[in-house]
């Protein structure tokens, strides 16, 4: 088992302070899309119209395993509908 961190990017940082024991690195990294998934569920309409939002993991040492990304763009058409 190993301590995994997932700091958040948003229009705000969140620092994982507590982390998340899982047993292998592909544990982590779908602990890291289902972040993911949790972050625009929550916040659908919150999404659109800012920064790119991200996940960062990282180990207990803070070195930086994996970064994804989520932008959202509104073509011209996308935003007539606004």
């Amino acid at each position: 088992m190993a301590l995994y961190y997932f700091h958040t990017q948003t229009e705000t940082r969140s620092t994982d302070s507590d982390g998340i024991d899982l047993g292998t690195p592909r544990e982590a990294r779908a602990q890291a899309i289902i972040t993911c998934g949790q972050m625009l569920k929550d916040s659908p309409d919150a999404f659109w119209g800012t920064r790119p939002w991200a996940v960062v993991v990282t180990d207990a040492k803070g070195l930086i395993l994996w970064e994804l990304s989520m932008d959202g763009i509104s073509s011209p058409a996308g935003l007539a509908l606004d």
